[in-house]
Formats: structure tokens, C-alpha cells, sequence
């Protein structure tokens, strides 16, 4: 456990400083890049935010979490956006659908 969540790290640490760190991945693919994986992330105080394995070259990046469930207008995913209503992810996309509560 490290400062910034779980990782990996090399068994022979003085001469060999090899780290990886273990996401949690959500098991959606980047909308941005196409090729990384969201996966949830921390800031150094510790807040949740979810966004591109593949950062620094991919800078996608949403505050709530995303569900399976795509936007047929732009293909990026959708968050729950309050208790009735899913909207896009993409800040220039206003794709919103109400939440089917009849189960």
C-alpha cells in the first residue's frame, strides 16, 4: 500500500526500482483514445475520480462513475446524472435519458 492506493513493486528493491500500480478497473473502454480502460483513480486528497489508463497520453477524465451504458450520439458513456436521469459523459453532448424505474 502506498500513498496513492495498491502497487506493485519489485522483491530485490535496491538495485531494481520496477513499480506498477493495480487499478480498479471498471471494464469499459476510453471513448477519447479508444485503446486504455477507465479505471478509478484518487487525487492527493484522497477524492475518487475515474479516467484513462493511458494518462499523460490520454487525458479523459469524469468526476462520477460510469455505467455500462453508451450515448447513441456520440458513443462516450453515460453517468447517472441524479435519482431520475442518465446523461452523457461528454461535456458537449446533451443526450439525457430518464431512468426505467419500472423493474
Amino acid at each position: 500500500m502506498g500513498r496513492y492506493g495498491k502497487f506493485l513493486a519489485c522483491s530485490k528493491f535496491p538495485e531494481c526500482h520496477y513499480t506498477k500500480s493495480l487499478n480498479n478497473e471498471i471494464g469499459i473502454k476510453c471513448p477519447k483514445c479508444g485503446t486504455g480502460e477507465i479505471i478509478e483513480r484518487r487525487t492527493k486528497k484522497r477524492k475518487i475520480f475515474y479516467g484513462c489508463s493511458n494518462y499523460p497520453q490520454c487525458d479523459f477524465i469524469i468526476n462520477k462513475k460510469p455505467i455500462n451504458e453508451f450515448c447513441p450520439k456520440c458513443h462516450y458513456p453515460l453517468i447517472q446524472a441524479n435519482k431520475t436521469n442518465y446523461k452523457c459523459s461528454n461535456k458537449n453532448c446533451d443526450y439525457v435519458r430518464r431512468i426505467d424505474t419500472n423493474i
